[in-house]
């Protein structure tokens, strides 16, 4: 430092002021260099709250999708519900319809009490339940002739394996390896009388004891939407068209749409046609 102010100071003016110019011009070009440094972080801060921004949009998008699609399930569950308590709480007394869907403690302990009176309605109070209670109260009981009718009743909305195992029992005799009921639905069709809504009430209310027929099976499939569920209505559908039609009420896949249409203008099934829409989107 001290040589050069001995230099500046021996120098002459012209050199004074030659160095006072250079020193001058060095300034803004330092001031030139921080704000070009400063220009770049300002662009990288709008890119930062650009993306934080659009990181925020789709956040609340995800969340506006999670919330939509919670409330389509719930509908669907709501659509579910109506379609069991419209088609197969018919002829169920209400006390044991209100029990549908009911899994809970108290629901339970009001089965036990009213299972010695009306075993096969209590049964059939398992409609939309599905949980391992049920299946296994289920599975007890399904060798008692009389609860056939109810079990079948109490398997709907039940779409789990061993639902399917209750399924495939009831629907086969394996002493005779045939399916239950087979031939009386076989004279049914031979009399045209399939498609009767008379008949299918009169069999509703008399219920007798082991009296189970292919369309009972069948039945216990309403709503539901799997491959295994397809198969069974597809394999009844020419002895049971009624109790198929029956089963779709909830479910609104293109082959349910194909059913319904199929038998939309039969006038004979235009019952069960109508129990089909149970359920159905607006």
């Amino acid at each position: 430092m001290k040589k050069r102010e001995q230099k500046i100071e021996k120098g002459t003016g012209a050199e004074r002021e030659k160095e006072v110019i250079e020193g001058e011009r060095e300034e803004p070009v330092i001031e030139q260099v921080e704000g070009e440094s400063s220009g770049a972080g300002g662009e990288e801060l709008k890119k930062r709250e650009l993306e934080e921004a659009r990181n925020e949009l789709e956040g609340i998008s995800e969340e506006e999708e999670g919330r939509k699609l919670e409330e389509k399930e719930t509908e669907a569950e709501r659509r579910k519900s109506e379609a069991i308590k419209e088609v197969a709480g018919e002829r169920i007394p209400e006390l044991f319809k209100e029990l549908f869907g009911d899994d809970s403690e108290e629901a339970w302990e009001k089965r036990k009490e009213l299972e010695g009176k009306e075993p096969m309605y209590t049964a059939a109070s398992l409609a939309g339940v599905a949980s391992d209670k049920s299946r296994e109260w289920l599975n007890q009981n399904k060798e008692k002739q009389k609860l056939w009718w109810g079990i079948s009743r109490g398997l709907i909305g039940d779409d789990s394996k061993e639902a399917w195992k209750i399924r495939n029992w009831l629907k086969v005799d394996q002493k005779v390896k045939r399916v239950r009921g087979e031939r009386w639905s076989l004279l049914k069709k031979s009399l045209g009388l399939h498609k009767s809504e008379r008949i299918f009430n009169l069999r509703e209310k008399i219920k007798l004891p082991g009296w189970y027929e292919p369309g009972d099976v069948v039945v216990s499939t309403l709503g539901l939407k799997s491959e295994e569920a397809r198969r069974l209505q597809e394999e009844f559908e020419d002895i049971a068209p009624a109790e198929v039609l029956m089963s779709l009420a909830g479910n609104n896949s293109e082959w349910a749409q194909r059913i319904r249409e199929k038998y939309k203008g039969d006038k004979r099934l235009r019952w069960a046609y109508e129990k089909s829409l149970a359920g159905s989107e607006a």
